[in-house]
């Protein structure tokens, strides 16, 4: 009953802030909606971009701060928002993002150049299809141009998405699966798979994946719903950050490309990122 809810909740929501992102973007940009698909047009650009804030916050941020308020008075606390109990959580949250990334660059390289049986030929195709289209308007997003752009384009790659979607999936699916399952590990993997399933990005899967699977044990251990958002600020904020600061790093898909000694430096990579999470268990291991 909970998810069936959740899910009603996301699905009205969603609907509702979509339509009103559609009529704010025709009326604020004079965008035309059988031009949508025109990412060479600034004008549809910015309405997309519109478009994209009202439909995140439609299904990320308002299911769960509506479904908190059904469960509890204490909504912020249903969900899991609440101060660590240490504040070294937070240090090693950023350490941890700042550790993991040419791990997971790898990894992401590694997971774009999957290639599926001939058979499925045609659901690779369309999946490389839906990978492209998506590249295509994220990096139309991502052309920032000064100050009170970036500001903007990080309150909708970053700011929204770190709050509103580990609210839904930590705050309430990962916490529904772990009451079902009885088993926390369960519901921490089911919820990454879920996460990283429903973003559509099939060659970005498996690092999607295991980051969701961070935010699941950092938030379990810690009881705090802000550290995983932290993290994920972290790891969406630091591409807005790197595209307006340094865009020509943006062309390489893999942190130390052609580097003699990359993989020791991902091997570095994973070897810190597990220690630190280790640290961080054994620091919570008296909360969860």
């Amino acid at each position: 009953m909970q998810l069936l809810l959740i899910l009603l909740l996301c699905g009205v929501s969603l609907i509702l802030f979509t339509l009103i992102g559609g009529v704010l973007a025709v009326v604020l940009y004079g965008m035309a909606v059988l031009n949508i698909e025109n990412l060479s047009d600034p004008v549809v650009v910015e309405g997309l971009k519109l478009i994209q804030l009202c439909s995140a916050i439609g299904v990320f941020v308002v299911p769960p701060i509506v479904y908190g308020l059904i469960r509890s008075k204490k909504w912020g606390k249903q969900l899991g928002l609440k101060a660590p109990s240490k504040s070294m959580n937070y240090v090693l949250v950023i350490l941890l993002m700042l550790a993991s990334a040419p791990a997971v660059s790898w990894i992401t390289a590694v997971n774009a150049d999957m290639v599926l049986p001939d058979f499925l030929s045609g659901l690779e195709a369309w999946m490389r299809q839906q990978e492209d289209q998506a590249a295509e308007l994220i990096n139309a997003f991502l052309s920032i141009d000064g100050a009170g752009s970036l500001v903007y384009v990080m309150i909708i790659i970053a700011v929204v998405p770190a709050v509103g979607e580990e609210l839904l999936f930590r705050g309430v699916i990962q916490k529904s699966f772990v009451q079902w399952f009885n088993n926390p590990h369960w519901g921490i993997w089911i919820t990454a798979i879920l996460f990283s399933a429903l973003h559509m990005q099939f060659f970005g899967f498996f690092p999607r994946m295991l980051l969701g699977v961070v935010f699941g044990y950092v938030f379990y251990w810690s009881g705090s719903l802000w550290i995983p958002i932290v993290g994920h600020f972290i790891n969406n904020g630091s591409v807005v950050l790197m595209s307006y600061l340094m865009p020509e790093l943006m062309n390489d898909e893999i942190l130390f490309e052609g580097n003699p000694y990359a993989y020791i430096y991902y091997l570095i990579s994973i070897l810190l990122s597990l220690g630190l999470i280790l640290w961080f268990r054994r620091l919570n291991q008296n909360v969860s």
